[in-house]
């Protein structure tokens, strides 16, 4: 089994659910830690992160939050890990497009 170690890091630009990362093929992931930072200076926003299981055809929330202007949100901050199988997907909808940029530290092992 390898493992792999990386990141998923990108803006929201839209208030459209989107794909933050999927598994791979013959891979299980667990995902480390999520980040989320508010960069406008003005205004708070809500978030919404979403786990599909792809194998129970089935999205669900994980989370639904408000973050203040200018302000990084932890999650997983307390040692808890998601575990995710070939093909799940980890999305998040932003309230208000552009103001989010996400950061994600996720161990595959293939």
């Amino acid at each position: 089994m390898a493992n792999t170690y990386l990141n998923a890091i990108t803006s929201l630009s839209t208030t459209n659910s989107t794909t933050i990362y999927t598994v791979p093929t013959a891979t299980i992931a667990i995902i480390k830690t999520i980040s989320v930072y508010n960069s406008n200076a003005s205004n708070a926003a809500t978030l919404t992160v979403q786990i599909t299981d792809s194998s129970a055809s089935a999205t669900k929330t994980f989370d639904l939050v408000d973050v203040a202007a200018v302000t990084k949100k932890g999650f997983l901050v307390n040692g808890e890990n998601i575990i995710l199988d070939e093909a799940d997907i980890l999305k998040m909808t932003a309230e208000t497009a552009n103001y989010f940029d996400v950061y994600v530290s996720i161990l595959e092992v293939s």
